[in-house]
């Protein structure tokens, strides 16, 4: 009865945004049609929306709730553990995550605000070629994270809604969607070189300043994110396009990184676990990832426990075994991560580097190349969470720092992309989900919960009940191509797949 209240309560909620959404969209086109008021159509407005919408969704449900959980960066108490079980009754916010990129918990949603902005700056007395671009980048990245979560979504059709009468918009493959946000970037990236003061958003971009130099490298870092996020399902695009990619400028220190502080209306989620709402501790992986190698990145992004150590929560306990594994004992998230001022970061040059050190590698069979940039991900990476030097340099004339046995080459880059992926948790899963690294070894153990999914770390988030039965042909026909509605099928781009 309370998961019935809930999905209903949810659905009042989706069908009153929806229609707030038509009503803002009348006055838009009203607008639009009045020449004296084109300058009382505020893209700048819906381009600041969308890319703050973008950083919040960044650490809302689908990262606290599930992809922190899944990728063992840490446990958390109350109901929200329910994820830590691999359990599935998460209908409601299954269908609240897909539509809050879309149309909107923050401001109109990524995916609503995108479309408007590209539909007014490719036409008319408002066309501007640069906004389009710098709007597509932000755009490309939600349709991203969405395909991420899901597989198969509404793409060429998706967030048009009643302005191009597609009510019920058909699914695309995961396949062409990568496929085409691939092309998109490299048509905005050739556009962006020609980015000034007088043809971007120069009073309204938060996140570079108008900085065609750091545009360039954000979409172009983007896209090699892309490219190799592919590497299992498309080898041959997947190498093209690093190739293409190592031709123009990539994000290389963390001034070139996409980073919000957020200060406006609404505080981070970590902030809110730190005051307890509800308790979250580390997980015990990540604290044996960075303890055993003596990181000092250890102090930063985690928390002395009761006893002045650090210790982590192991995921997947049964309620016995949790009710018996001293829970409040553990070490929380560390400070700089919970913090109202705490940033939020799309992509970091850290990860830029360890992709890098991944390509040289597997496309050149290139060891030294290929250790050059892992060696600069760790320096970045400390760089970035201000690491002393002393304590970075340290850590680099260890033998982890160095491409070398026990471990096999491939699994140092993934952990250690892994770590610098902090606090991206969403990011970290799909990292995963794609290189196996590190290694998240399926739930065997009478101690440990193996959920719906046979103990396998979940692969996507279900289509919901409510996308079903608004939406059904369209949604039925991606389950058929794409395998069973289950968190345990696995993507286009999956390793497992």
């Amino acid at each position: 009865m309370k998961n019935i209240k809930f999905i209903l309560k949810n659905m009042l909620a989706v069908f009153v945004l929806t229609y707030m959404f038509s009503s803002c969209q009348k006055r838009l086109d009203e607008l639009r049609k009045n020449p004296n008021a084109i300058s009382e159509i505020d893209d700048a407005a819906l381009f600041v929306n969308a890319s703050r919408s973008l950083f919040l969704e960044a650490q809302e449900e689908s990262v606290h709730r599930f992809g922190g959980i899944y990728a063992h960066y840490f446990v958390p108490g109350g109901d929200l553990r329910k994820a830590d079980l691999y359990g599935d009754g998460f209908d409601g916010f299954y269908n609240s995550m897909s539509y809050n990129i879309y149309a909107g918990l923050y401001r109109g949603g990524v995916i609503k605000n995108i479309e408007e902005v590209l539909k007014i700056t490719s036409t008319g007395e408002t066309k501007n070629e640069v906004r389009y671009a710098m709007a597509d980048v932000i755009g490309v990245l939600g349709y991203a994270r969405l395909t991420d979560e899901y597989g198969e979504i509404p793409y060429t059709e998706g967030g048009k809604g009643k302005t191009e009468g597609i009510l019920t918009p058909k699914y695309d493959t995961q396949e062409f969607i990568y496929k085409d946000m691939i092309k998109r970037l490299s048509a905005d990236i050739a556009v962006l070189k020609t980015l000034t003061k007088d043809n971007g958003y120069f009073k309204s971009d938060f996140i570079y300043g108008n900085d065609s130099d750091k545009w360039v490298r954000f979409a172009n870092s983007i896209k090699l994110r892309l490219a190799m996020r592919i590497r299992n399902a498309d080898e041959d695009l997947s190498k093209a396009t690093v190739i293409e990619c190592l031709k123009d400028p990539l994000m290389e220190s963390p001034t070139h990184d996409a980073i919000m502080i957020q200060t406006e209306g609404y505080d981070v989620a970590w902030y809110r676990f730190r005051e307890g709402t509800p308790e979250i501790k580390v997980s015990d992986k990540y604290v044996t990832m960075l303890s055993s190698t003596n990181d000092p990145r250890l102090s930063v992004f985690i928390a002395k426990d009761k006893n002045g150590g650090y210790s982590g929560q192991l995921n997947g306990l049964t309620d016995i075994e949790y009710g018996h594994s001293g829970f409040d004992e553990r070490s929380a998230m560390g400070e700089v991560l919970t913090e109202k001022s705490s940033p939020l970061y799309l992509i970091t040059a850290a990860e830029t580097w360890f992709l890098r050190a991944e390509a040289s590698l597997v496309y050149d069979n290139d060891v030294a190349a290929a250790n050059d940039s892992y060696r600069e991900g760790i320096k970045t990476s400390m760089n970035q969470w201000n690491v002393p030097l002393v304590d970075a340099n340290t850590f680099l004339a260890s033998p982890i720092a160095d491409l070398s046995n026990p471990l096999s080459d491939e699994e140092q880059i993934g952990n250690q992309m892994w770590l610098a992926l902090t606090p991206n948790y969403f990011e970290g899963w799909s990292h995963i989900r794609r290189t196996g690294y590190p290694v998240i070894t399926q739930r065997t153990t009478p101690n440990l919960d193996k959920g719906v999914t046979n103990g396998y770390m979940p692969e996507r988030f279900r289509y919901s009940t409510f996308e079903l039965s608004a939406n059904g042909v369209n949604t039925q026909e991606a389950i058929n191509r794409q395998g069973p509605n289950l968190i345990d099928t696995p993507v286009w781009w999956s390793k497992r797949k």
